[in-house]
């Protein structure tokens, strides 16, 4: 069966290079900005459930791994051209005054349309969340951007090297679900996809190269633009470091190798924010 891989927040670039013994890939290390969505030392500052559950969603559905730390942006985009060679920022303080994000509808209408700036493998893309994200996630997110990114959430290791962490902190465990056979959380739905649902990855009976699944994991997979409600894989090149690509390959594979992998550990459960909280207001003293 042939698939479309599915994975996590917007992905990144750069063509699948297969190697006379092996897979390599051209990434390079994500660099993180000045600052983390980590509680500092200091007095933490003040923010409601809402805004601490969007910090920890922020992280947990990969966000800060395209659109960096305190919604900087940055994150390389270079194989978008004619566009944007980087993604943009989230963080008012750092966006143009006439795209300055003013409501909570603004920013979970992306979050469930998503964005395909172009079908070039490489190209990193805005997915869409709808079906796999619920409207409360949506909106504490939004209420923890509108907030100014306070440093309310969870730590992020920019530089996660074991191939399970990987999995999870680059969202990939909430599209695909767990690895393997009748594993939890189960794969989520794509009912616009000719599938109806995102594959399972470490499928036996699916026995895709780990030279395709490479090329998915740079490259990602779009379908023809203007066809919405798909979940698309976004591109990971540039975001993924070579040795983390490395890592996860084998762990994802398909095929009887995969079935004789010992089992994955459970994963971490999201945060659950409650869909009546109302968005937070900036803290004095916030950009």
């Amino acid at each position: 069966m042939r698939r479309v891989l599915v994975g996590l927040a917007s992905g990144a670039l750069v063509a699948a290079i297969v190697v006379a013994a092996g897979c390599a890939s051209l990434a390079t290390p994500e660099a993180p900005s000045t600052a983390t969505p980590a509680t500092s030392g200091t007095a933490a500052p003040q923010a409601s459930q809402q805004v601490k559950d969007g910090a920890a969603l922020y992280v947990q559905f990969s966000c800060v791994r395209c659109h960096g730390a305190d919604g900087a942006g940055g994150i390389p985009n270079r194989l978008n051209v004619g566009g944007d060679d980087t993604i943009p920022p989230l963080n008012n303080a750092l966006r143009d005054k006439t795209e300055a994000f003013t409501n909570a509808a603004q920013i979970t209408q992306i979050l469930m349309e998503g964005s395909v700036v172009s079908s070039k493998p490489g190209v990193i893309n805005m997915p869409s969340w709808k079906g796999v994200m619920s409207d409360a996630q949506a909106s504490a997110i939004a209420a923890y951007v509108l907030a100014g990114f306070p440093h309310v959430g969870p730590a992020v290791d920019f530089n996660v090297a074991k191939a399970s962490d990987i999995y999870s902190a680059y969202a990939c465990i909430i599209c695909h679900g767990q690895v393997g056979a009748n594993a939890s959380p189960s794969p989520a739905p794509n009912p616009a996809s000719a599938d109806k649902v995102v594959p399972l990855l470490r499928n036996a009976g699916d026995n895709v190269s780990a030279a395709e699944m490479l090329g998915f994991i740079m490259n990602g997979s779009v379908t023809a633009p203007g066809k919405k409600g798909e979940l698309l894989m976004p591109a990971w090149g540039q975001i993924l470091s070579t040795q983390q690509v490395k890592a996860v390959l084998p762990y994802i594979q398909d095929g009887p190798k995969g079935g004789k992998l010992p089992p994955p550990p459970a994963p971490s459960p999201l945060a659950s924010p409650a869909a009546a909280a109302p968005a937070a207001p900036s803290p004095a003293g916030s950009p």
